[in-house]
């Protein structure tokens, strides 16, 4: 049977009847007024049902949003009216509503998760592609907030914030953030998107991300998947783990996974790198990037424990050293790290320098809690050195 068809642009399907097919021409959604409408995919000459949708729900988006190919086939589950929803309609709503498409956005990323359990062997398309979807959809979110929204964003115009991209990612495709970094890496590397800082932005703050030709987003994003494929660099190892997703999982603040990482808390088999990824990052510094470690300065007020004397001045160290005695001495020499180590003996007599390295090399391991209360110890000597009250 065929279709009939109203002047308030209202299709009218019979049970059983094909609304569209996979692999068709798309260029609007539908929006079902009344019945059923049941979502599948052909596989193997089987049908996979994804899912039914009902009275006021939308499908059929992507082809309205992206003019790809239809991705699902959808027939009539019983009798059903159905809006149509043409470009024109879509992008008028979004030119209004920015909600509009957040929820468009939300109806897909729950299809698209669908698909990719339903398909396991063709995970990798699936996430790669998804995360793209999802990146262009809201992107087009952010562009078309209006004047008075654009505001409460001190960083619109440097883009999308990359923190919330990858958490709505993360909630809906249940994506590993390794995954969503190694997506934007990719696609920042062949200037796709561009990837920046926020105004006085610090190391550990959030980036921002751009899209610089959202018409042609996701067909330039589907060549590269398919040249990424071909190449193998899209077949991540699920295990892997980043320290943002293990932080998650911890409870932990990456900043502090980070120290304890450099205070070699953490086993050096527990590190691991994309090797790809990371020699094509490392070639992108500079020649002495990897020869020094560049530590941005701390005020009194802020200091931590013995690797933080290096923002300490050499006069207040030497008062300090001179309070502190041989024994806590040599229990700080056994916890500083390079730079610091050097300090306390720059900072010491000779002879005295010989005596507390003397003592700490013939000390055994030093008790957790005795090492934090030197250290502590020290901090407040030196704060109180600077006239910083404690607490």
């Amino acid at each position: 049977m065929t279709s009939k068809q109203n002047v308030q642009n209202v299709k009218t399907f019979f049970k059983d009847q094909v609304i569209f097919k996979e692999g068709q021409q798309a260029g609007y959604a539908y929006m079902v007024k009344k019945g059923t409408v049941t979502l599948y995919r052909t596989v193997d000459n089987r049908k996979i049902v994804l899912d039914q949708v009902g009275k006021g729900e939308i499908f059929g988006e992507m082809g309205a949003l992206t003019g790809l190919p239809r991705s699902t086939s959808a027939e009539a589950s019983e009798f059903c009216e159905l809006m149509v929803l043409t470009e024109n309609i879509i992008q008028s709503l979004l030119e209004k509503c920015p909600k509009t498409i957040q929820h468009l956005t939300r109806l897909l990323i729950e299809k698209l998760r669908k698909k990719t359990r339903l398909d396991a062997s063709r995970a990798g398309e699936n996430t790669f592609l998804s995360i793209c979807r999802i990146m262009e959809m809201a992107w087009r979110v952010h562009a078309h907030l209006p004047p008075i929204e654009q505001k409460k964003h001190p960083n619109y115009k440097a883009g999308m914030s990359l923190t919330e991209l990858s958490r709505q990612i993360k909630d809906i495709l249940l994506t590993p953030q390794s995954e969503i970094r190694s997506t934007v890496d990719q696609l920042q590397r062949l200037k796709i998107i561009e990837v920046t800082k926020g105004k006085g932005a610090k190391a550990f703050d959030d980036l921002f991300i751009r899209i610089k030709d959202a018409e042609n987003f996701f067909q330039v994003a589907s060549n590269l998947y398919k040249e990424l494929n071909k190449s193998g660099a899209l077949n991540l190892e699920l295990e892997l783990i980043d320290i943002f997703d293990l932080a998650e999982e911890l409870g932990a603040d990456p900043q502090i996974l980070y120290k304890k990482m450099a205070n070699s808390e953490v086993p050096e088999s527990l590190f691991l790198f994309h090797k790809k990824n990371a020699l094509a990052w490392a070639a992108e510094q500079p020649a002495d990037f990897f020869k020094k470690v560049q530590r941005k300065k701390k005020k009194v007020e802020d200091l931590e424990d013995v690797n933080d004397i290096i923002f300490v001045d050499n006069a207040t160290l030497k008062q300090v050293f001179a309070d502190l005695g041989y024994y806590k001495l040599g229990v700080l020499m056994s916890l500083a790290d390079g730079d610091a180590n050097r300090k306390i003996q720059a900072n010491l007599a000779k002879k005295i320098a010989q005596v507390v390295m003397e003592e700490a090399e013939n000390r055994g391991p030093v008790d957790d809690m005795e090492a934090d209360d030197i250290q502590e110890e020290l901090i407040e000597l030196i704060k109180a050195a600077k006239g910083v009250k404690t607490s």
